[in-house]
Order: C-alpha cells, then sequence, then structure tokens
C-alpha cells in the first residue's frame, strides 16, 4: 500500500504573490545561465543580441527580487519546519545569501554597462529604455576603465556565488523531499497542498527549467538554422518607389562653384533657360537609412550632410548633383546598433569620415518622375548608384522624394564576424526628402 499524502497545515504554506515571484525568479536565474554559456559562443550579431537579452533579463531579476523583498517584508512567511538547528541556520545563511547575490549581480552588471567604452544603452527587450547609472559615464577614461574591470570582476565572482548557493539550496530541497518527507516542498509549490514524492508538478517544475535553460543556452543557433535565408541583395541600380518623408534631420549647406564644363554646355544650347542653383532647406529635408536584423527593421538617419543641387526639369543635360554626408552623424532607433555602427567593421568613421553621391545624368521617367544616375563612395569604394525620385516644383520651392537599395557588402559595411547576410541583411534602403528653395540667377 503507499503510504498516504499528508496535507500540511495551511499557514505553513507561502502566499500565492510570494510562490510566484519565487518561481518567476528562478525561472529567469535559469534562464540566464542557459545564455550565459550561449555567451561563450564566436563574437558575432548573435552573440551580440545574447547580451542584449542577457541585460534584459538581468534588470528583470533585480525588479523582482526588490518586489519579493518588499513583499517579505510586509508579509509573515511560514514558521520554519522541524530540523537541528545546524539546518535551519544554514537555510537562514542561504536565503540570505540569495537576496544578496540576486540584488548584486545585476547592479555590477548595470556598472559595467555604464562604465563600458562602447557606451552602447541598455532597452529592455528592446522596448523599453534604461538609463545608465549617473555620473559613471562622465568619468575620466582611466577611472572608467579601472570601474568597468572591477565590475567585471565582480560579476564573475558573484555569479560563480550563486551558482554555489542554488546546488545547495536544491540539495536542501531534495533532502527535505525524499530523505525527511517533511512538508518543504509544499510549501511553496503551487497547487494542492499534498506533494507526493513523485508529483506530477515536480516532474513539470524539473522539466521546464532544463528546457529552458537548454533553449537558452541553443536558441539564437536554433532560431537561426529556422529561419529562411535573406533574399540576394538588391543590385544597387534598382527601381524603388519614394519613401514616406522621415522625420527633419539638422544639414549643414554648402554650395559648389560653377565648373567650366557646365559654362561651356549653357552656351552651346542657347535656346535653353541654364538649370537653377538649389538651397536645401533645414525643416523638412532628411536622409534616412533602414536595413533587417533577424526579420526586425533597423532604422537610422544621417543629422548632418551637404547638398549642392544644379537642376531643372527643362535643362537636365546641365544639371548635376553633389550630396557630401557626415558618417560619424547618424543616429538610429536602436541604441545597440548605434554603439557599434562607428566602428572599424561598419562605418569606419575614423578613417572615412565622409560619403559623397555625384550624379550628371538625369532623364525624365513621367510627369514629376526622374531618375538621377551617377556614383557613390562610402569607406574609400565607389560603385554606380541610380536614384529614382519624384520633384514638384511650385514658384521657388522645390520637394523632392527619393530612395534606393544598396547592398552594404559591397562597400565593406559590415566585415569580420558581421559580413554574413543571415541574420543582418546585406540591403540597405536609402531614403531622401529634400525642401530646396531656388537661389536667385
Amino acid at each position: 500500500m503507499p503510504e498516504p499524502v499528508q496535507h500540511p497545515p495551511a499557514q505553513s504554506r507561502y502566499s500565492g504573490v510570494a510562490m510566484a515571484l519565487h518561481w518567476a525568479i528562478a525561472l529567469l536565474i535559469v534562464l540566464e545561465i542557459g545564455l550565459g554559456l550561449r555567451m561563450e559562443g564566436p563574437p558575432g550579431a548573435i552573440t551580440f543580441a545574447v547580451y542584449q537579452l542577457h541585460k534584459s533579463i538581468g534588470i528583470t531579476i533585480l525588479v523582482l527580487t526588490l518586489v519579493r523583498i518588499g513583499w517579505r517584508w510586509t508579509h509573515r512567511p511560514p514558521p520554519a519546519g522541524e530540523g537541528p538547528a545546524w539546518e535551519k541556520r544554514l537555510a537562514q545563511t542561504v536565503h540570505i545569501g540569495f537576496y544578496a547575490m540576486l540584488l548584486a549581480i545585476p547592479l555590477s552588471g548595470w556598472l559595467i554597462v555604464s562604465a563600458s567604452r562602447t557606451g552602447i544603452d541598455t532597452v529592455l527587450f528592446g522596448l523599453v529604455p534604461f538609463p545608465h547609472i549617473p555620473g559613471i559615464p562622465g568619468l575620466e577614461p582611466a577611472s572608467k576603465a579601472a570601474v568597468e574591470e572591477a565590475a567585471e570582476t565582480a560579476h564573475r565572482l558573484l555569479s560563480y556565488a550563486l551558482y554555489g548557493l542554488l546546488g545547495l539550496h536544491v540539495l536542501g530541497a531534495l533532502k527535505h523531499h525524499f530523505i525527511d518527507r517533511d512538508h518543504g516542498l509544499a510549501r511553496i509549490l503551487p497547487g494542492q497542498p499534498a506533494v507526493a514524492r513523485l508529483d506530477l508538478r515536480l516532474i513539470a517544475l524539473v522539466a521546464t527549467l532544463a528546457v529552458t535553460a537548454a533553449v537558452a543556452a541553443t536558441w539564437p543557433r536554433v532560431s537561426q538554422m529556422a529561419r529562411t535565408p535573406a533574399p540576394a541583395a538588391t543590385p544597387v541600380e534598382t527601381t524603388v518607389m519614394p519613401a514616406e518623408i522621415p522625420a527633419p534631420v539638422t544639414i549643414s549647406e554648402a554650395t559648389l562653384p560653377e565648373t567650366s564644363t557646365d559654362a561651356e554646355a549653357a552656351s552651346a544650347l542657347p535656346e535653353t533657360a541654364p538649370p537653377s542653383r538649389w538651397r536645401v532647406r533645414e525643416a523638412g529635408s532628411s536622409l534616412s537609412f533602414s536595413a533587417t536584423q533577424s526579420g526586425a527593421p533597423i532604422r537610422g538617419r544621417f543629422r548632418t550632410w551637404t547638398a549642392d543641387i544644379v537642376f531643372s526639369p527643362d535643362a537636365l543635360e546641365q544639371s548635376r548633383v553633389r550630396v557630401v554626408v557626415d558618417m560619424g552623424s547618424f543616429a538610429t532607433e536602436d541604441s545597440d546598433s548605434q554603439g557599434v555602427l562607428a566602428g572599424s567593421e561598419w562605418f569606419d568613421v575614423a578613417n572615412h569620415a565622409r560619403a559623397t553621391f555625384t550624379a550628371d545624368r538625369f532623364r525624365s521617367l513621367g510627369p514629376e518622375r526622374y531618375e538621377a544616375r551617377g556614383s557613390l563612395r562610402i569607406k574609400g569604394v565607389s560603385r554606380p548608384a541610380t536614384l529614382r525620385f519624384t520633384l514638384t516644383i511650385d514658384g521657388d520651392t522645390a520637394r523632392m522624394t527619393g530612395s534606393t537599395s544598396l547592398d552594404r557588402t559591397a562597400f565593406g559595411i559590415g566585415t569580420g564576424e558581421w559580413a554574413g547576410t543571415d541574420d543582418i541583411a546585406g540591403g540597405v534602403e536609402v531614403e531622401t526628402t529634400v525642401v530646396a528653395t531656388r537661389e536667385p540667377a
């Protein structure tokens, strides 16, 4: 005959809120352990994304731990069970150690991010911006590096201590359940107050924790294999439709002197008025770009660029345009990508501060629709480029919207571990809106 299952008294069990917080934190800890194993993988876009998820879960654990401490402070926990005094003291020490580690580890991680030389912001799960620790990002470089190194050492050692406490905690729970056969697990396990030695809830709990750790350790690789290959990048010379007007940016206007070739061309066509020179307005003008990572959009814009525009629909042969972009003026919606794009593997702003688009071949595609053919130079690499755009001219005011598709790999944008296009697509959409005023002849 199986032994009858005894029910513990109701007052010896934790409340539903305490149970929910306990198992939510436990699940996230196991998830972090799995992600920690994956973070040891080769550097690249996937590992970078894992780091960002690791930060988000760490802050979540910190918040839940503070809630748990507040709940325990205002709600008396059930009395401790029977057992020797040394065992009770050890259990109490393990619990206090858990609270200390669950506060100290996320805080040390927050300090690492705040003192990091890359300055990458934290956006929880890609949705909620989370600030740096006040005062840390503004430290002198040497002091900041020392803080970062100390925080990394503390983070690693505290994690090892947490693993030890977790092992003691699990061993204690197993001892109470299988050797002492008391109500230890019944105090914290949701559902019926009774817990059999082979309770289905225990089996489901162990399976859930194991699967969580396994998925966290392998998820990026699994998702990458399951994802369909990215389509081949669209060639530079491609037909695209005008894009919507992005948010305005700050533009530095500059002009170029007319060349003798333009003057000769104008004199050769006396029956046609020369094209007008246009000055770009700050309000309403913008230059933006977009790509995809793991199917999710990455959007950005350049805040500073100059444009020399000589154009007239009636003098396309004499029209020309030259745009110079300050590559260091980029800004993205994703703070994680904002922190790495300036590096040598991407824009390499330190060595290639500017990109240039020039075009002197225009043709009409229909009412208010045109095509500009020229050359785009990025990171010292020049490639043919075609921009199709719409243009409306109302008196002395012109408004142009256009876009084109580029292959980032053709310009060496995204090299090394970022060269692959399975995660970050090779195709990049560039969109521009220009509002300009005709300059006096």
